[in-house]
């Protein structure tokens, strides 16, 4: 769970839903260094280190899931992937574990929330992340055409990304682009759903 910090946070972007992280720091300010090394769990959402500054400019984002709207979301590739994105990359301490997976499950085939909770949070990384309070919020979301894949009726292949702020005890500690490609996929009732990721290149 900790898409997008701990393992739903810090994660298909990222989880094994995503392609690649990038942290951007736009290096207005610095924090003092830290007297002891952060204890962010490697997984899904913390693939690697957190960033030692962060711009001043950068505040946490809300963490607080809205529900998707009724069948709007389903009517388009695009649209039901950015509402996946969002619920994906929305992650808070005070949540049950792996809660951003259960909202985006909505928007997924079974085999992709399958393979998504494969790389969400366990007893472990839950619990270290309730420890240091981690949360993470998503803007600027966006969903385009892979220009690399076929586009068809029923199937889409669509590049996704957000900027994601993830926050400790309510201090955002690092700003990072996350990524992934995602087919989409028409169900035989005419709804859109998220399939697996797909390896770019």
């Amino acid at each position: 769970m900790r898409a997008a910090l701990s393992v739903p946070l810090l994660l298909i972007l990222g989880c094994a839903a995503c392609g690649t992280t990038t942290t951007s720091d736009t290096g207005q300010s610095e924090l003092p260094p830290p007297t002891e090394t952060a204890r962010i769990p490697v997984g899904s959402v913390a693939p690697r280190t957190p960033a030692q500054t962060v711009p001043t400019t950068v505040v946490p984002l809300s963490s607080a899931g809205k529900p998707g709207k009724d069948g709007a979301p389903f009517m388009g590739p695009a649209a039901v992937a950015t509402e996946w994105l969002r619920e994906w990359c929305t992650l808070d301490w005070r949540e049950p574990m792996n809660a951003n997976l259960d909202r985006a499950a909505r928007y997924q085939t079974t085999a992709a929330a399958k393979a998504d909770r494969r790389t969400g949070d366990n007893d472990d990384t839950y619990r270290s992340a309730r420890e240091q309070q981690l949360s993470s919020g998503c803007d600027e979301v966006t969903a385009t055409a892979s220009p690399e894949a076929p586009q068809s009726a029923d199937v889409a292949y669509l590049v996704l990304s957000a900027r994601r702020v993830n926050s400790a005890a309510g201090k955002a500690f690092e700003s990072e682009q996350i990524r992934s490609v995602r087919r989409v996929l028409r169900q035989p009732d005419g709804r859109w759903l998220v399939d697996t990721q797909v390896e770019a290149g």
